[in-house]
């Protein structure tokens, strides 16, 4: 009994770790904003974005979470999406949070500069 007991929690380990060797975060996560839109773009390089993907998108306004997007399916290598905030003046700051569907988050934030 104890023996299958530790095969049991040796295979179940082996499996957690081959896991996180094929599961990464974003390579790194881009904003701007034009007026009241935020754009989005995640690089995130996977080998089938059919079932590796970023499948979540959290957008905080001034630490407050406006907006939530889930995604089931990365067209390329890359995520883009783009937000209007009506709300969004100058001095607000924006984080995005990214989620891997395969485990990995990364975020970016931006501070909403007067337009140039």
């Amino acid at each position: 009994m104890k023996k299958n007991v530790i095969v049991l929690l040796a295979v179940i380990l082996l499996l957690t770790l081959s896991m996180f060797v094929y599961s990464h975060p974003a390579a790194k996560v881009t904003l701007s904003v034009e007026g009241k839109v935020l754009n989005v773009t995640i690089n995130h390089n996977v080998g089938n974005p059919e079932n590796h993907y970023i499948n979540e998108i959290i957008i905080l306004l001034n630490d407050k979470e406006i907006i939530k997007q889930i995604f089931f399916i990365q067209t390329d290598n890359m995520q883009k999406a783009s937000y209007t905030i009506p709300s969004l003046k100058i001095g607000d700051k924006i984080t995005v949070k990214t989620n891997c569907s395969r485990g990995g988050k990364r975020s970016g934030t931006i501070t909403v500069e007067p337009a140039s």
